[in-house]
């Protein structure tokens, strides 16, 4: 452990002797400006962490600890120097085919990726296809809510740059997120902590701001006062729990946007996830973002692995265990609101209704991602899936993607056929 050390004592002094005077950020003369070519998902790039083969048998080994080693990032030439890395994921942390938080600043302080202070590698270990997390990110997208850019890599490692497979590359719910989404980062980001048991889903848990401290973990402005911290939070779900549901968008006023999250529990119903905003352990895989100077909050999807669960889940699952969720399904004029935001998802991800043979948005965008993977995804040396298996998971996608719109508008023609009429006018 002391050797370790002191090899990153080498590194760190070594970083700071060759430092200018003003904060580094990755560049090149014939590069972009701008992590857009990495992030959009255009092509398949190819990412090489050039780390010390002993740290790299360290982090596998003590994979549960969560500590940060001194790495290069590169990518396309472009090589930002004296990064760290570290392992990540919950129930998804191994230590075969880990998922991984590249920090560009971690060592050099104020040091990004064209503005971008951190990426992680994801390496699906729950997704056989590979295609959930990045799919289910374009539909929240194409659906008008700030979600973050994901797109697929080739991960090379070591000084004899060897294949580490495939991954997902992410841009971090964070700072630079904030900026580039809502033009500010001057709000409070929360990341939210499901515990295990919780199933919580906003009740009203009592005055103490303790409870709400393992659940919300701030990711800015970390040195406030609990009280700063967690006030607000406690009057937001005052606010949910208190708000009749026939006045939920008046009562929630300055609090939360109850058409955002109607939206965003649409999408994810749509989508089939079991581990979201309405997951079958109660919320999960979300942030919350108070903006500045307001009490006003919205929530932001992060991690959605578990899409694509089922081809037949009723689009309302799980609506009865969520406070604010049940409220929207309980009141008419609500339930109309998200019935109706289902239609336009199914349009926007499905082929039109009743056009038959022709290709909606989601299946287009599943098979050139597709298209985009395979030969690599079935190179990949350390994949906990077979090829057949992949191929498979793909194959449920692209029926997914074909037959999910109908199966949803017969879900909403069922319980609201004077809407569903209506809508199609």
């Amino acid at each position: 452990m002391r050797s370790r050390h002191v090899r990153y004592a080498i590194v760190l002094v070594a970083a700071w002797l060759c430092l200018p005077a003003t904060p580094v950020s990755a560049q090149s003369s014939d590069a972009p400006t701008t992590p857009d070519t990495l992030l959009d998902g255009s092509t398949l790039s190819d990412v090489w962490v050039h780390i010390n083969a002993r740290d790299w048998e360290e982090l596998h080994t003590h994979y549960l600890e969560g500590t940060y080693y001194p790495v290069d990032f590169e990518w396309r030439g472009i090589r930002v120097r004296n990064s760290g890395i570290r392992v990540r994921g919950n129930t998804s942390r191994n230590d075969h085919k880990p998922s991984f938080r590249i920090d560009f600043n971690r060592y050099v302080t104020g040091q990004d990726f064209f503005g971008v202070n951190a990426l992680v590698l994801n390496s699906s270990w729950h997704d056989a296809s590979m295609l959930h997390d990045r799919l289910s990110m374009l539909l929240f997208r194409r659906m008008g809510i700030p979600a973050p850019r994901q797109a697929h890599v080739r991960l090379y490692v070591g000084a004899n740059r060897e294949f580490a497979g495939v991954y997902a590359v992410s841009e971090e719910v964070n700072k630079p997120f904030l900026d580039a989404t809502f033009g500010s980062h001057d709000g409070y980001l929360y990341e939210y902590h499901r515990q295990d048991g919780d199933h919580y889903g906003f009740e009203y848990h009592g005055p103490d701001l303790g409870w709400y401290i393992p659940r919300f973990g701030p990711k800015t402005h970390e040195s406030d006062s609990v009280a700063n911290l967690y006030t607000p939070i406690r009057a937001l779900v005052e606010a949910i729990n208190d708000a009749p549901k026939s006045e939920l968008e008046d009562k929630l006023t300055g609090y939360f946007n109850v058409n955002i999250y109607i939206t965003e529990i649409a999408v994810q119903n749509f989508l089939a996830q079991t581990d979201g905003l309405l997951g079958d352990f109660g919320m999960n895989n979300c942030y919350l973002y108070r903006f500045a100077r307001t009490r006003l909050s919205q929530l932001i999807p992060w991690d959605q692995d578990a899409s694509f669960s089922s081809m037949d889940m009723p689009p309302w699952h799980n609506m009865g265990a969520n406070v604010l969720a049940s409220k929207i399904w309980d009141e008419p004029k609500y339930r109309a609101a998200y019935l109706k935001k289902l239609l336009e998802i199914a349009d926007a991800a499905g082929p039109p209704a009743g056009a038959a043979g022709v290709d909606g948005w989601l299946r287009q965008e599943a098979a050139r991602e597709y298209e985009q993977i395979r030969d690599a995804v079935h190179a990949d040396p350390l994949t906990p899936y077979s090829s057949d298996e992949f191929e498979q998971a793909v194959a449920f996608i692209d029926q997914f993607a074909r037959e999910r719109a109908d199966i949803v508008r017969q879900y909403v023609a069922r319980v609201a056929p004077e809407m569903f009429t209506a809508n199609r006018r």
